[in-house]
């Protein structure tokens, strides 16, 4: 299963790629960020203690995470912000420490936690016009660290605003085969 967890509240690209990815042989499950009632992380830490693997937040981000913690890809859709995600998808991010491994280990030098499903694939699309070298690296350095925090495969795909159909199921394909 592959979740898509999209804001697309400027274009409809994480649609169009669940469609993609449905006509690719995938199951896709489809989440629209910027629709949902999601609040931010309150780093209260229950989840990772008290509550273990349970958010306390009662929100939407309750139908997201059981998805997330058994999905073979979990890909994000954003604008690229000033190198980063949206205030939609960064929610989104920093709620999913409750499907995380509450335990650390090191990893080339670094303290990480991994996923509960380990081997996952994390995959990023940011999407944005005329955007500087320096905010396509951030957003490229942010999908490096949070893959090497999660302990999972993947890839940040950098799109135009209007990408072309043929890239979007080429993005769709390797998302679908695991070439990423």
């Amino acid at each position: 299963m592959i979740v898509i967890v999209s804001d697309d509240s400027r274009e409809r690209l994480g649609l169009a790629l669940k469609e993609a990815v449905t006509r690719a042989g995938a199951q896709a499950v489809y989440f629209a960020a910027n629709t949902l009632s999601i609040k931010p992380c309150a780093a209260c830490g229950s989840c990772s203690g008290k509550t273990y693997g349970r958010c306390v937040i009662p929100d939407d981000m309750q139908q997201v995470l059981p998805r997330i913690a058994g999905c073979q890809t979990l890909v994000l859709v954003s604008p690229i912000v000033f190198g980063g995600v949206s205030s939609h998808i960064k929610k989104v991010m920093d709620r999913m420490a409750a499907v995380g491994d509450p335990r650390y280990h090191v990893s080339d030098g670094e303290l990480v936690k991994g996923m509960t499903g380990q081997g996952m694939g994390y995959c990023m699309l940011g999407i944005g016009d005329d955007l500087s070298e320096a905010e396509q690296a951030a957003f490229l350095y942010l999908h490096a660290e949070n893959r090497k925090i999660m302990s999972a495969r993947g890839r940040a795909f950098i799109l135009e605003s209007r990408p072309e159909e043929a890239l979007i199921n080429k993005i769709a394909q390797e998302i679908t085969h695991e070439k990423i």
